[in-house]
């Protein structure tokens, strides 16, 4: 079994691939499925490909039922760009320009609050998820430094992924991992994920101390947990 080679199931009436992945960064073994529909089997190094395909088909029930309602295309980023032309750069709203260029660049004029966004004619989503994704490195640091800093807390490192089941998370050593994909959302948004993260540097649960915390720091986080919601799969799933 390898990542090469898809594993042929029975479910939902129909043969299916399953990809399987051995991650160095995953603990458990665990079941996600992209548009497509793509179904990915992952997997920590010390766990036997037995183990993971009796997990495998011990899940074929949940699995049957998440393939019924799974969408059958995947979202492109670069629609997404050109329909909603805007990306969050720390506390900033910026117009994205797309443009036609041989490489993937993008340039942030502060005056005009714009970013100039040039993908190349072919390979154009792996490149936006590049460009985009360096961006996010550099806009998501500037936002946990900002508000870190108005909070009062320290953080000892901010990491920028692509995280696939979370807006982001905060380690007891005080890291706090990002998805990249926060910048496609509005600064409100964008800076109650941070402020919720930031929120575990006092209190490692969600115990009623840590929403009390939250609410000191985001009054409207109610309002804003609800509309993060409803953008979850539209924004999560693009650039996969």
């Amino acid at each position: 079994m390898s990542a090469e080679t898809p594993i042929v199931i029975h479910a939902a009436g129909r043969a299916l691939q399953v990809w399987p992945k051995v991650s160095s960064r995953t603990t458990r073994v665990r079941l996600s499925v992209r548009p497509g529909p793509k179904v990915i089997l992952t997997y920590p190094e010390h766990t036997s490909q037995a183990s993971a395909l009796a997990f495998l088909r011990d899940n074929l029930p949940w699995l049957e039922k998440v393939l019924a309602k799974a969408r059958t295309v995947q979202p492109s980023l670069t629609s997404h760009i050109l329909k909603f032309p805007w990306i969050t750069m720390d506390d900033r709203l910026l117009e994205v320009e797309v443009t036609v260029g041989t490489r993937g660049t993008a340039r942030i004029s502060q005056a005009n609050e714009t970013v100039a966004l040039a993908l190349p004619a072919d390979n154009r989503e792996t490149v936006a998820v590049r460009v985009i994704r360096r961006l996010a490195e550099t806009g998501l640091s500037l936002a946990v430094e900002r508000l870190s800093q108005r909070v009062g807390v320290t953080v000892k490192q901010v990491s920028v992924r692509d995280q696939t089941t979370r807006w982001g998370s905060c380690s007891t050593e005080g890291t706090l991992s990002l998805n990249w994909r926060l910048i496609l959302l509005p600064p409100m948004l964008h800076d109650h994920v941070i402020l919720h993260e930031l929120s575990h540097r006092k209190h490692m649960d969600h115990s009623e101390r840590f929403w009390r915390q939250l609410e000191a720091w985001d009054p409207d986080w109610k309002k804003h947990d609800r509309e993060l919601t409803k953008r979850w799969n539209v924004i999560m799933d693009l650039g996969r």
